[in-house]
């Protein structure tokens, strides 16, 4: 499971290091993807949950356009993972423009996929809630399922 967080930077070129912690829990070899799917952060995530999260388009049907629109939507906010021999990937720009990174960056572990945050707006949001109103909320969600 990937949790905790690591705070770090981006260099001048954007490019990071995923943390080892979360890099060496993902399944040995599966690629990785750069994905726009939680508001203010880009997502790392493994191709099997990617895939598992994407399997609803499956069954899309092509006459219906706000599916096909939102189909295409979110499958163009995927990008592959890649890195360069020293173990840094270069962060796109689109996904840099989409989560207002700068130099200092925290990764977040969330549970099968991480999510990279601009340090001012990962603290931002953590502020908002402390880890009381967090576990009543959480136990809230679970006891009414």
């Amino acid at each position: 499971m990937l949790s905790g967080k690591v705070v770090h930077q981006m260099d001048a070129k954007n490019r990071i290091r995923i943390p080892a912690k979360y890099k060496n829990a993902f399944p040995d070899r599966e690629k990785l993807y750069f994905v726009e799917y939680a508001p203010d952060c880009i997502t790392v995530m493994p191709e099997s949950v990617l895939s598992t999260k994407l399997a609803s388009f499956d069954e899309v049907n092509p006459g219906d356009p706000d599916m096909m629109i939102a189909k295409r939507r979110i499958l163009s906010s995927i990008d592959e993972v890649s890195e360069d021999g020293q173990g840094r990937t270069q962060i796109p720009k689109s996904f840099r423009d989409y989560a207002k990174l700068t130099k200092d960056v925290v990764t977040v572990g969330m549970g099968n996929y991480v999510e990279i945050w601009s340090l001012e707006k990962f603290e931002e949001q953590m502020n908002g809630m402390s880890i009381q109103q967090a576990n009543t909320l959480a136990y809230k969600k679970k006891a009414e399922q």
